[in-house]
């Protein structure tokens, strides 16, 4: 409430006690005066009648004034009327440097509405200077009242302060008044819960209700804050969408003096994520011990800070057992732990973790074979703060691989290694004879009238009789050879350490010896002869496949020769077998290997002279013979039945380059083969790889020759219709090369005819082979199809075909087959021939 200036005028009877403000320091004065004398006047009025020294400096200019104020001072006296400065200026001066210094106008000359409004400007009181008595009064009112005001901006700063921190808060406040009703909200209870302010004042908190708590809780809750206690709990609460979040909760009474509760101020904080996490690490714990695998956590020295129940029961511990001071290292037999501190330990150190097998070592001394990770965790600095290992028992695994190694290896019936195991030998051996330069001989042994014997006698018998033969090669031979059964009557021999080749032969007698007593089968005896085939390393053979190839080619001619013959391998006998099923091998790998690569050569439209298709055509990249065409390996392709594969191949990846060159007025060509197109699949692969690729109708045409839809052409039209229900164009390939009969031509739904390169390749300078083409091209437009020419090397040709309206033009006057890129190339240079 604003005060008339008059109000504050003390009588001189007025009894003023300042007990708010410390008289004993000196009452720093600055005065605003041009009269010397009147200043003294002033300070010796404020030190007589006040009791208290005066530090005082007088000024009477603006810029005095501004560097005065520089200083500390308690109060501003200052003349209203002077002659180089202005008291209400003055007053603006001081109130610009600081709102609450006291600022007293005396003066002679000031009237009551002067007063009035220099009051009203921030000055705190006047004094006449002919009443100079009320001076003390005032001065000492004023400096409690501006102690006064310097404590209520404090205050109200501290509470301007308060309000930030509550608006600011991580934590969620809401101020509720006795009855529950929100009265006010901060910004992270908006956050939190998705409700605005304007929903959340008026409503009640139980607009946050999960029904996750029952009425119980609600109520022991309500009855410890209306006792005006603090509750203090955990809600599972439900935000504005919908989703729960858990609330850290501490609800507080506010009370007035009389102890009545006015007001409830409830602050929550979102721990959702931590209880998340606290159910998430009792779940692993659960699991951790559930699992029948070892679980243990280490210090970064590798001593134990806890283990999981399958590991007390792995390692034989007492459960009351101290682990704290068990090491990892005691877990283990001495040369496991020596591997763990010089391997596993550095290598999880350095790349985080490490994985083996080693074997644990029980209280009881018993080792128990195992599969182990270690693993290193790091802290934010990056240093190691703790290990952790896995261990599962595998001695039950170890068990069953070593059965099923010696099931693998062995041969069932004889117990003799078999044809893996013979590989293996046979490997190692060749190996020892590189270093040691002696010689390796391979003995395959075929028996003599085994069939006669096995049909005669019985299967018993027979295998009784194997046996036996068994039996007596391995008696017969050294312990460091290797004798195996191939299957059925076949037995091998692997006879190393021979300081000569010759030395094979005593490998030989030996085997016949054994057999010159006959072997008894029951009731009967029976005499045992061998076909033998023999190579040598390294002379038939340096390599392991090699060489027992070379025995058997060997054993065979031995067989031809009649019974109880041997032979020893010759290498001219294997040359041109060998080149052939090397290329069979390597075309196997080839598919294994992604070697075939996809190579396009453009059709040119002969009326535009633009590009409107491309054959897809399949090239080999031999790791050592280069890029291989198609002549160098599409027979073997079709011998060996791989073409199958390699047609599949090329189709989806012809396919899938296609859709990755974007193209769509271009369209692709692939050739299929015999094989494929007698597959019962066709139509479905054709499908899928169409709809994988997302290959628009039209767009995809299939070649094929005129032979291979003549074999059984009513089910060829069959296959033909239904692949151009699927939008695929047909294209007869080589046309004029094979076998076919127009009747049956003119009703397969074909859509194209490649006249075959060979007539094309002198049609320039050979009338008949001219003749041919053109009764070709007037042929495929009878029956409405286009004809393309293949084979188009020459600017004569070009031209020819062009003149008799040709339709497509391929080959190397166009363009030589390109990769994709290439072609994407050629494509954008929008080239016309």
């Amino acid at each position: 409430m604003s005060r008339h200036p008059t109000d504050r005028i003390l009588e001189k009877g007025d009894d003023v006690m300042l007990k708010r403000v410390d008289t004993t320091q000196p009452l720093r004065t600055l005065i605003v005066e041009d009269s010397e004398d009147d200043t003294l006047l002033l300070v010796d009025q404020l030190e007589i009648e006040g009791g208290r020294s005066v530090d005082w400096q007088r000024v009477e200019t603006e810029q005095a004034l501004t560097e005065a104020l520089q200083q500390h001072w308690d109060i501003v006296l200052s003349d209203y009327t002077m002659p180089h400065f202005s008291g209400m200026r003055a007053l603006e001066v001081v109130r610009q440097h600081d709102l609450d210094l006291p600022f007293i106008f005396v003066s002679g000359t000031i009237g009551e509405n002067t007063a009035v409004l220099a009051m009203k400007s921030g000055a705190q009181d006047y004094v006449m200077k002919s009443n100079l008595t009320r001076l003390v009064p005032a001065v000492e009112r004023e400096l409690e009242e501006a102690q006064l005001r310097r404590e209520q901006r404090q205050a109200e700063e501290m509470l301007r302060k308060l309000s930030l921190v509550v608006e600011q808060a991580a934590d969620s406040v809401v101020i509720t008044d006795p009855g529950g009703c929100i009265e006010y909200v901060n910004p992270a209870f908006e956050r939190l819960t998705g409700y605005t302010r304007t929903e959340a004042v008026g409503n009640k908190p139980s607009l946050l209700k999960s029904g996750q708590h029952d009425q119980a809780f609600y109520q022991v809750l309500w009855q410890t804050v209306l006792k005006g206690e603090i509750f203090r709990g955990t809600l599972i609460n439900r935000k504005k969408n919908g989703e729960l979040f858990y609330e850290e909760k501490v609800i507080t009474p506010l009370k007035d003096e009389q102890g009545r509760v006015t007001h409830f101020v409830s602050t929550g904080r979102n721990i959702t994520e931590r209880v998340k996490a606290e159910e998430a690490r009792a779940q692993l714990v659960a699991i951790l011990e559930a699992t029948t695998d070892l679980v243990a956590i280490l210090d970064p020295d590798g001593c134990l800070r806890y283990l999981n129940n399958a590991g007390y029961r792995l390692l034989g511990l007492d459960p009351k057992t101290e682990i704290s001071k068990v090491c990892l290292k005691e877990l283990f037999p001495e040369r496991i732990a020596h591997q763990l501190e010089s391997e596993a330990l550095p290598i999880a150190y350095r790349e985080g973790t490490w994985s083996g097998e080693t074997a644990l070592r029980r209280v009881d001394e018993i080792e128990v074979p195992v599969s182990q990770v270690l693993l290193a965790h790091r802290d934010a600095a990056g240093e190691v703060e703790y290990l952790s290992t896995i261990v599962r028992d595998i001695t039950e695994r170890k068990r069953f691989e070593a059965e099923l190694q010696h099931q693998a290896t062995h041969d069932i019936l004889t117990g003799l290694p078999n044809r893996i195991l013979l590989i293996d030998r046979l490997t190692a051996e060749l190996e020892r004879a590189r270093h040691a330069n002696n010689f390796v001989a391979v003995l395959f042994l075929d028996i003599d009238n085994f069939k006669r014997i096995n049909d005669s006698l019985g299967h018993a018998v027979g295998d009784a009789l194997l046996q036996q033969i068994s039996d007596r090669l391995q008696a017969a031979l050294r312990p460091n050879d290797t004798i195996a059964r191939q299957g059925g009557d076949e037995f091998a021999v692997i006879a190393g350490d021979l300081p000569r080749s010759e030395n094979v032969l005593d490998v030989l007698r030996k085997i016949y010896a054994a057999f010159e007593r006959p072997i008894s089968l029951g009731s009967q005896e029976t005499y045992i002869t061998f076909c033998t085939g023999i190579a040598i390393y390294p002379h038939d053979g340096a390599s392991v496949e090699e060489l027992l190839r070379n025995a058997g080619t060997a054993m065979y001619r031995a067989i031809a020769a009649g019974h109880n013959q041997y032979r020893f391998y010759a290498p001219d006998m294997n040359a041109r077998s060998h080149e052939l099923l090397t290329l069979e091998t390597d075309l196997r790998l080839a598919l294994k290997r992604n070697e075939f690569i996809v190579y396009y050569q453009p059709q040119v439209e002969l009326t535009s002279g633009r590009i409107v298709a491309m054959e897809a055509l399949i090239r080999w990249r031999h790791p050592q013979r280069g890029l291989v065409s198609p002549a160098g390996f599409v027979s073997m392709l079709e011998e060996s039945g791989l073409i199958m594969l390699a047609g599949e191949w090329i189709l989806s990846q012809a396919c899938t380059e296609f859709r990755e060159m974007g193209l769509h007025d271009v369209r692709i060509s692939v050739n299929v083969s015999a094989s494929q197109f007698n597959d019962p699949e066709l139509l479905h692969k054709v499908c899928r790889v169409m709809k994988q690729e997302c290959i628009p109708p039209n767009a995809l045409e299939l070649e094929m020759t005129e032979n291979i839809i003549m074999q059984d052409p009513a089910a060829a039209a069959e296959i033909l219709k239904k692949l151009r229900a699927l939008g695929v164009r047909i294209a007869i390939d080589d046309f004029g090369t094979g076998y076919s009969s127009l009747s049956y031509l003119k009703r397969f739904p074909l859509d194209a005819l490649k006249i075959d390169q060979s007539f094309v390749h002198d049609l320039t300078r050979d009338a008949n082979d001219a003749a041919i083409v053109e009764a070709s091209i007037t042929l495929g437009k009878k029956l409405g199809l286009e004809v393309v020419a293949e084979g188009v090397e020459t600017q004569e040709q070009f031209d020819f075909l062009r003149a008799h309206d040709c339709d497509l033009a391929q080959g190397y006057h166009v363009s030589r087959p390109l990769r994709k890129n290439e072609m994407i190339d050629l494509l954008r240079e929008g080239r016309h021939w």
